[in-house]
Parts: structure tokens; sequence; C-alpha cells
């Protein structure tokens, strides 16, 4: 039995989500933590375990809560 044709790209006859074959997601709050994780490190690093200098580093590179918020508006 064949997969139902999608009509949209996006879902099929049957109403099911169809994903494009090379489909990805880059915006999920774990995947924000984890680049926000590496950001981290590399502030520790740059600063010589200094860790406010780590911070302010931090606070000018991380993106993790701004593509968050930007992503899911507050109702």
């Amino acid at each position: 039995m064949s997969e139902p044709e999608a009509t949209d790209g996006s879902t099929n006859t049957d109403g099911e989500i169809v994903e494009p074959e090379n489909s990805t997601v880059d915006d999920w709050f774990g995947q924000n933590v984890a680049r926000d994780q590496d950001v981290a490190d590399e502030a520790i690093a740059e600063a010589g375990g200094d860790v406010e200098e780590a911070e302010e580093l931090f606070d000018e590179r991380a993106e993790g809560k701004e593509k968050y918020d930007e992503g899911h508006p507050r109702p």
C-alpha cells in the first residue's frame, strides 16, 4: 500500500503531517540550552577561569533565551 500523497507539502490526503526527507529542527529549547552551555564553556576558558569575566562574556554571546522568547511569545 502506498503513502497518501501530500497535498501542500506539509500534510497528506489523510491529514497526517509529512516531513521532508531532509527535515531538521534547530529551535528546540534543549538545543538552545546546549548551544548556551558551549558558549559558557568557551567563556570560562577564554576568561582563564575568572567567573565574573566569563559571566560578562556569556551575557554578550548567549542567544538561547532570546531565541526561545522569539519563537514562543507569551499569550
